[in-house]
């Protein structure tokens, strides 16, 4: 079977290796779909890792199923569990399982034709496509971090970043009846496009115009939310400012070194706010209300897909994404 073999930053080559046979408890996918996060173009831009597999992402659909194998059958539709709940630390034994202290996962690996893992690993998909799918992982982030803002109808929430998470969070927030100011450079074209498509009650320029000024033009007295996808260090003390008293300021974006930033204490402290560390993991926990968003509509995860490409593909579709990242929105491995 071919698989994806990265070393980072800027390199990766197929090679064909053997398709593994499922061992007892193991469920064998041929993989359909894979998205390309985020963080796998962050790690191809500025990551120094040699030969390595990636792809945390994806769907499918179950070939051959192991020994002892009773929940899956050959053919089904099937989804990959980013992380699972270890269900023996203190947080899960408190029934606080979302904040596990050590999530399992199968580590990735699915830029490749077959994927085999635990059965415990494999969500099993009805009514959503493979892409969905495959979206269901960076869905359960978009989420946690709505459910983190406590967003609630009525509610003015400004979005740093209109990635392709952010754009699933601005259709949760519209869905409970909140009103979303979208931040995101707008020579960002595809997504600045999308968001308005979705939407947006008002979209702002993060490159050219003051974030929050223009929030408070719209906000009199702040956003009742802002959802952070940006990095921290350009996203937290926007958001420190251009939120309402008592606001949560939620936070899923990573710096991938050692960083600070700069934050009006006095400011974040008498307003009251929360900044929330947003964790999605383990992620498994959401998996069944983020299918629900795709099935029932409140998210369109086609009109998410900018771009898709076969895994013979695959160093093309990651030049794209981190080359030229205005005319992406999301981009999928299909197979």
């Amino acid at each position: 079977m071919l698989v994806a073999f990265f070393r980072t930053p800027g390199e990766v080559e197929l090679r064909e290796i053997d398709r593994p046979s499922p061992a007892p408890g193991e469920v064998l996918v041929r993989i359909t779909a894979a998205g390309i996060c985020g963080s796998d173009v962050a790690g191809w831009r500025e990551i120094t890792q040699d030969w390595h597999r990636r792809g945390h992402e994806y769907a499918g659909v179950v070939e051959e199923v192991g020994e002892g194998v009773t929940a899956f059958t050959p053919g089904q539709p099937v989804a990959g569990y980013g992380s699972l709940p270890c269900g023996v630390c203190s947080r899960c034994l408190q029934g606080k399982a979302r904040f596990c202290f050590a999530p399992k996962g199968m580590g990735g690996g699915a830029f490749a034709e077959y994927l085999c893992g635990g059965q415990e690993f494999w969500y099993p998909m009805e009514g959503i496509s493979a892409e969905e799918g495959s979206m269901l992982e960076p869905m359960t982030v978009a989420h946690e971090m709505v459910r983190d803002g406590d967003v609630e109808a009525g509610m003015n929430v400004l979005l740093l970043g209109g990635g392709p998470i952010g754009l699933m969070a601005m259709a949760m927030c519209k869905a409970k009846g909140a009103r979303v100011i979208v931040s995101h450079r707008k020579s960002s074209k595809v997504r600045w496009a999308l968001a308005e498509a979705m939407g947006a009650d008002a979209m702002i320029d993060a490159a050219s115009e003051d974030v929050v000024a223009k929030t408070y033009e719209f906000a009199p007295e702040g956003a009742d939310a802002v959802l952070i996808t940006t990095r921290p260090t350009e996203g937290i003390g926007i958001a420190a400012s251009a939120a309402k008293r008592g606001a949560a300021l939620p936070l899923i974006g990573m710096e991938w070194k050692p960083a600070t930033f700069e934050l009006e204490i006095d400011r974040f402290h008498f307003a009251n706010l929360r900044l929330v560390g947003s964790n999605h993991n383990p992620c498994s926990l959401h998996y069944d209300a983020a299918a629900e968003l795709f099935r029932n509509g409140t998210v369109k995860g086609e009109q998410l897909v900018s771009h898709r490409f076969p895994l013979t593909e695959i160093e093309a579709a990651f030049k794209l994404a981190s080359e030229k990242p205005g005319e992406v929105a999301k981009v999928i491995i299909v197979g």
